[in-house]
């Protein structure tokens, strides 16, 4: 009877949470790595390091499902693991509880634990998502393997342990990374029981090991499809050396790892923020009224394990990674299963809550009150952030690009914005008549290859091993007679390292192209930007979260590339209007970046005044930038308001201290106070920063000459 009784209450856990899940699953992709995770799924590709072969193969099957929509069909699968990481919390915490009490206060209290963790906010907004349940996959998972281990322990038979042995090695065919992580609480609880309870006298270790190989064994998949032509072939790791390369994360690893202790600091600090926010603090009361109650009364070796678990992801995360502060929003998927453990332990709070109620006709109805407040309140609370049912932002602005790109053309795109919706457009829609060449990827050999096969029309001389300028200007000067050369406009590395192909760039819609004719091709431009669709952009962005700000700044960046654009022929009319479009539909730090722009722009034709507001506007919203304070410094020293000045190119300095600009208005405000000496010692940095301007040389020329008077 109780076997039943748990049995469909876990099912039960299992098909609501599923359902909220597809209520509000997305609809095609999220803006991260989804669309590149359904493209390898559809295609049997290869993911980005450490390449993910498990759900990608599984993927596959669900891409089955709804061949109209591959999106949503690998959505669904998220959707499952998100729901089965449900259905094992329960399961865990009903073993923890029952027994303990009346069974009716267990279930209530591990049903209460289950949803809790559901209806988070981060576990929620990752379970709707094809990248986000590689995450929901792994904490089910590593909640699988715990629930064995705990039969395990229970019944001392050793089919368990083989169980929860293969059962990571499946897991490590799906983010070994983060069951490294992992491994040391799993060691820690298995190492316990096989000590203490003298299993060792019945088990193989040998044996053991063993069960876990087929699943580590998932990743000769990659060397499988590598040797065997996969379109999406990341690192092409077709044999034992690139394979490695492509678990190791070596494309990676020289920049993911923290560089002081300032930067551990501030990752620690949204580790905080983050158990904060899932869990508010009537969770995290809970929680810890259920450590207690761990300790005292239910499972030390568990206790254990969530808090060996805890650590390791907090410190690892925290020592690993070297974030800048508006990328931390990276951190948050890992901390999922550590949001397991909370939601357990919140579980066991409840139920000694639940102790305290007096038995009678009224407790049922307390004990079902008390069990569904908190998931009411996080449902209530997270639903409309949560809800990507009608989320096209990723979806639309893969459309925009090919709507901006004409046929046969060859578009260089950079960022995950512009580079994934095109995988899944080009392999899944199928609609596509040009080539997408991810820039970026020009900077290691094997992007050749995968350039050659999946773009053989793409005319290449360079050789594998050039330098990646070289490869650039290779495709571009070769192809450039042949194709229109369409460039993405987050374009660091084109305009770094083809500066004067970055120059001969005209705005092109959600695009940059190459083209001699300004005029007609801004006129083109902005008959382009009218057929593009801006669904969600301003009028309804309560399903923005980073990640889709981060990438919907692309709009705003495409909109002054075009104002920009008719400023620099003196179409002034028409450059107002896209600068201020442009503001309009920025996000996020995009807003100081816009509001920049249009200041610049309103103080090239005299409105100075016009230009400050502009400036004051993004300081005002936090999303000040470097130029933007520098310039307001320029306009200060115009009306000799020097200590204003020198306060500004201070904000400006401390973004950007090598800001050449910053230091010669702070130079010129100081010799405006009277001050010549740091007039002269500023306007020395600005020169040496820069030598080439000219400005700055012949302003330090004329302070000196000052002072020699």
């Amino acid at each position: 009877m109780r076997t039943l009784n748990k049995g469909a209450a876990a099912a039960l856990i299992f098909l609501a949470v599923f359902a909220l899940y597809c209520r509000t699953l997305n609809p095609v992709f999220h803006a991260d790595d989804s669309p590149e995770t359904i493209a390898c799924s559809l295609t049997l590709g290869i993911q980005h390091p450490p390449g993910y072969p498990l759900p990608t193969l599984t993927g596959k099957l669900f891409s089955m499902i709804m061949p109209g929509n591959t999106g949503f069909a690998v959505n669904l699968q998220s959707a499952a693991a998100g729901a089965a990481s449900a259905m094992m919390v329960f399961l865990i915490m009903a073993k923890v509880l029952y027994g303990k009490k009346s069974a009716f206060d267990s279930l209530a209290a591990a049903a209460s634990a289950a949803l809790c963790f559901a209806m988070g906010e981060t576990v929620w907004g990752q379970s709707l998502s094809a990248k986000g349940g590689i995450y929901s996959l792994n904490t089910a998972l590593l909640l699988a393997i715990v629930y064995s281990l705990m039969h395990w322990e229970e019944t001392g038979k050793v089919k368990f342990l083989y169980l929860a042995s293969y059962i990571f090695g499946l897991s490590i065919a799906n983010h070994w990374e983060s069951m490294a992580v992992a491994a040391p609480a799993l060691a820690a609880y298995a190492g316990h029981i096989y000590i203490k309870e003298g299993r060792y006298r019945k088990t193989n270790i040998t044996n053991v090991l063993l069960f876990a190989l087929p699943g580590i064994f998932a990743y000769s998949y990659l060397v499988i499809r590598a040797r065997g032509g996969a379109f999406l072939n990341w690192g092409d790791p077709s044999d034992l050396n690139r394979l490695l390369w492509v678990l190791k994360r070596a494309e990676y690893s020289a920049t993911e790892t923290a560089g002081n202790i300032s930067t551990v600091f501030r990752q620690l600090g949204r580790a905080g923020l983050n158990i904060l926010s899932e869990f508010t603090i009537a969770g995290l009361a809970l929680a810890a009224a259920g450590f207690y109650c761990f300790y005292k009364r239910l499972n030390r070796r568990l206790l254990v394990f969530m808090a060996v678990l805890f650590f390791t992801i907090t410190a690892g995360l925290s020592f690993y990674f070297n974030l800048k502060e508006e990328m931390l929003w990276i951190m948050d998927v890992f901390f999922i299963p550590a949001y397991a453990a909370l939601a357990a332990l919140a579980g066991a709070g409840m139920f000694l809550l639940f102790r305290r109620i007096k038995d009678g006709p009224a407790k049922y109805a307390a004990v079902l009150l008390l069990a569904s407040a908190l998931p009411a309140w996080l449902l209530a609370a997270n639903f409309t952030g949560a809800d990507q049912s009608a989320n096209y932002y990723a979806y639309d602005f893969g459309k925009n690009i090919i709507r901006s790109v004409g046929a046969a053309d060859i578009a260089m795109l950079e960022g995950d914005y512009a580079v994934m919706p095109l995988m899944y457009m080009k392999y899944a829609e199928k609609k596509m008549d040009f080539c997408p060449v991810t820039t970026v990827f020009l900077a290691v050999p094997w992007s050749v290859k995968n350039l050659r096969n999946e773009c053989p029309s793409v005319k290449m001389n360079a050789s594998a091993a050039a330098p990646i300028g070289e490869k650039i200007r290779d495709i571009v000067e070769s192809n450039y007679s042949d194709h229109g050369i369409c460039v993405s406009v987050f374009r660091p590395a084109f305009s770094e390292f083809y500066p004067e192909g970055n120059a001969a760039l005209l705005p092109h819609g959600a695009v940059m192209k190459m083209g001699a004719d300004k005029k007609s091709g801004l006129a083109e431009a902005g008959a382009i930007l009218k057929r593009l669709t801006y669904r969600g952009i301003i009028e309804n962005r309560s399903r923005m979260d980073s990640t889709t700000e981060l990438g919907m700044s692309n709009y705003s960046s495409m909109f002054m590339e075009t104002g920009n654009g008719f400023s620099s022929v003196n179409m002034d009319d028409r450059a107002l209007f896209y600068l201020t479009r442009a503001g309009a539909v920025s996000t996020g730090s995009s807003y100081g970046i816009a509001m920049t722009q249009l200041g610049v722009f309103y103080a090239k034709t005299g409105k100075i005044s016009e230009a400050l507001e502009c400036y004051k506007k993004a300081e005002q919203a936090g999303s000040g930038t470097a130029e933007a304070y520098s310039n307001m410094a320029g306009i200060y020293n115009g009306q000799k308001k020097y200590d204003e000045a020198i306060a500004s190119c201070g904000r400006a300095l401390a973004l950007k201290p090598e800001m050449c600009e910053a230091y010669n208005n702070m130079a010129i405000a100081w010799f405006g106070k009277g001050d010549a000496g740091k007039a002269v010692e500023f306007m020395e940095k600005a020169v040496a920063i820069d030598p080439g301007n000219e400005l700055a040389r012949k302003n330090l020329e004329a302070i000196e000459a000052q002072v020699k008077k």
